[in-house]
């Protein structure tokens, strides 16, 4: 049996772990890891392993996950874990490998082959060994619950004020600066062009207020995302200009955080147009009270 856990941040035994993919630590995750002094998650999305024609676009990385958590369980997502049965799971990772005084789930979780687990077998199997268990109640945003596969199509279709909502903090992107055409700095705008995990969702098309931190540095940041349809390109690029910044960016991984949506992008007639519109885009992020 493959079985693959890796763990990040202290190595101690936790004393309450919670459980679940925690794509996106949204509003409802949160509520979970308040409880929680570590978690256990999946990697890769188990959906598309026991589904493989299923695509998930992640919301959050394993490295952006260990920004959000001290202490973080990924469990190797593969054949042998699917076909685990709940107390198969159970006892072989959570009792052998983990060994957590207390239990931390969602009211939804489901684990095992077929989905075979449910929270009150997880409640029968703690109570038999002595582990405490709390069930979470779902979070909920104007009578919806929060799920990530909502923020995710909220990301994708311009509903980035209500995915951020959602999320309850900045949607975080860390990704390495690249070289890019150079057209921002002939602009008077420089521009830090960044490149992300292929599993990472990129969201809608557009100009966003944000910020940039490298290592122990945070600056103001103006974020791109799109096609430049200004310059006929039809390649995306997500780039950033840094507000009160100078220097060399490339090759240097960053921590890129999206806060506010301002505006879709547009086709402008020429640079000039394009100039003036920065300007006010940066005067209405930072400067309008």
């Amino acid at each position: 049996m493959s079985i693959e856990l890796t763990v990040y941040g202290t190595t101690n035994t936790p004393n309450t772990l919670g459980l679940g993919v925690f794509d996106g630590v949204h509003l409802g995750h949160q509520a979970l890891l308040n409880q929680c002094d570590a978690l256990l998650t999946f990697n890769p999305h188990p959906v598309t392993i026991i589904n493989p024609s299923i695509t998930i676009e992640r919301l959050t990385t394993i490295e952006e996950m260990t920004h959000y958590i001290k202490q973080l369980y990924v469990l190797t997502f593969n054949d042998s874990v699917a076909n685990l049965s709940a107390r198969e799971f159970l006892d072989t990772i959570i009792l052998e490998k983990i060994k957590p005084r207390n239990i931390v789930i969602g009211y939804d979780y489901h684990f095992g082959k077929n989905k075979e687990g449910t929270p009150e077998l997880f409640k029968s199997w703690c109570d038999k060994h002595n582990i405490g268990i709390t069930i979470v109640n779902p979070i909920k945003n104007n009578e919806a619950i929060i799920k990530s596969q909502a923020i995710r199509q909220q990301l994708k279709t311009n509903q980035a004020s209500q995915a951020l909502n959602n999320l309850g903090h900045s949607y975080l992107m860390i990704g390495t600066v690249t070289h890019g055409d150079n057209r921002g700095k002939t602009l008077g705008y420089p521009t830090a062009n960044l490149v992300f995990d292929q599993e990472k969702l990129i969201p809608h098309h557009g100009v966003y207020k944000g910020k940039l931190c490298l290592k122990n540095q945070e600056f103001k940041a103006m974020i791109y995302i799109g096609n430049r349809p200004t310059f006929n390109t039809n390649t995306s690029t997500v780039e950033a200009f840094l507000l009160d910044f100078e220097g060399d960016l490339y090759n240097q991984k960053v921590h890129l955080y999206l806060e506010k949506f301002l505006r879709d992008e547009q086709k402008f007639n020429d640079h000039e147009a394009l100039i003036s519109q920065i300007n006010n885009d940066i005067n209405h992020a930072f400067n309008t009270p």
